[in-house]
């Protein structure tokens, strides 16, 4: 079997690492390639950083050893699979330690935590800090066309536009029970990290529910601030995502429409789609790809949320129409079984190109 080193950010707790790399390992196998999976940070820096509480010096430099450790092993693999970056916010020139053939995967825009930092000395000394890397690319992916662009316009060669996805044999829609009460039950999926995107929209869906009955399940933060409807808050758990999304009525995604946002790749927008409900997002960067009439709505301002929300909780009949062709859709073009040949494919061009170890 040819033999693939994933450099990942995270380990199983980190969603980026676990979708776009570890989701990959049974058709990968299958397509006779091997996975290792070595993270950068562990699952106890992101409960730590999930929880607020300040980064440890020691667990920082860990990660620079362990990484250190995995690349001086990486003569033993075939190619290596680089999430992101080698080292975050490290000089570009410890991007050249990678020594096999390597393929970089892009899922969120971190190129601008370096060129729009708001510390000037990062701007001046890390802005183009990833150019090296993508140059002597094999190959990058990318989760949507802003992120292929960058790369491109960076030095990136060889480039495939990979979405975020998910395995439909996993999220499926859910039978239907009793008849649906009469308030709407929203649903958002993410990290402490995102919160504030959806806490930023707090005063349109107060408003919202005002004028309809709602009621809003979060999965992975903390309750929200001054929220005038009920919000049940869960934890985040592999085992539960599923069974907590396939009780509501319809997904959201709010987002500001800033530079870092356009990178999103929709993920909570496939992930709802994909246990066949309707979405309403914000129409910035790929969810104007993502959610088409079909499936779901798009809002650009408030009153166009608030409209959206409406609309859903008015015609339950259409909504549940579009939560049909929202699941057809994320298995046409947003599923595991549609876009990991197109991975593999990539990688049997990348490995063929290079000469025996």
């Amino acid at each position: 079997m040819k033999s693939i080193l994933a450099l990942t950010r995270y380990g199983s707790l980190g969603a980026s690492s676990r979708v776009r790399f570890a989701l990959y390992e049974e058709p990968l196998r299958q397509a006779g390639y091997s996975l290792t999976l070595s993270p950068f940070f562990d699952d106890e820096y992101l409960r730590n950083l999930y929880a607020g509480r300040p980064r440890s010096t020691a667990t920082v430099a860990a990660a620079f050893r362990r990484r250190l450790a995995a690349l001086r092993g990486a003569r033993n693999f075939d190619l290596l699979w680089i999430e992101k970056e080698l080292f975050p916010f490290a000089p570009g020139f410890v991007e050249r330690l990678a020594r096999r053939p390597y393929v970089v995967d892009f899922d969120d825009a971190i190129f601008h935590n370096y060129d729009q930092s708001s510390i000037p000395a990062v701007r001046a000394l890390l802005a183009n800090k990833l150019d090296a890397l993508l140059k002597r690319a094999s190959a990058v992916t990318a989760g949507n066309r802003y992120l292929a662009d960058y790369a491109a316009a960076h030095g990136a060669r060889d480039m495939l536009i990979l979405p975020t996805v998910v395995d439909t044999g996993v999220y499926r829609p859910h039978p239907a029970g009793a008849a649906p009460p009469q308030d709407l039950l929203l649903g958002w999926i993410g990290s402490p990290a995102t919160r504030h995107l959806l806490q930023n929209i707090v005063p349109v869906l107060n408003e919202a529910a005002r004028q309809v009955p709602l009621r809003l399940v979060t999965v992975g933060t903390a309750p929200l601030d001054d929220a005038t409807f009920p919000v049940i808050a869960e934890d985040w758990s592999p085992e539960r995502e599923v069974e907590l999304l396939a009780q509501i009525d319809a997904g959201i995604m709010p987002l500001t429409d800033s530079p870092f946002e356009r990178g999103k790749c929709g993920y909570k927008l496939i992930q709802y789609m994909a246990l066949g409900k309707p979405v309403i997002a914000s129409d910035v960067g790929v969810n104007g790809e993502i959610v088409t009439p079909e499936v779901g709505h798009l809002a650009r301002n408030d009153a166009e949320w608030i409209a959206a929300i409406k609309a859903v909780a008015a015609d339950r009949d259409k909504s549940r129409a579009m939560g049909i062709a929202a699941r057809a859709r994320a298995e046409t073009h947003y599923s595991l079984n549609a876009n990991a040949p197109r991975l593999i494919e990539l990688f049997d061009r990348v490995t063929a190109r290079q000469s025996p170890r």
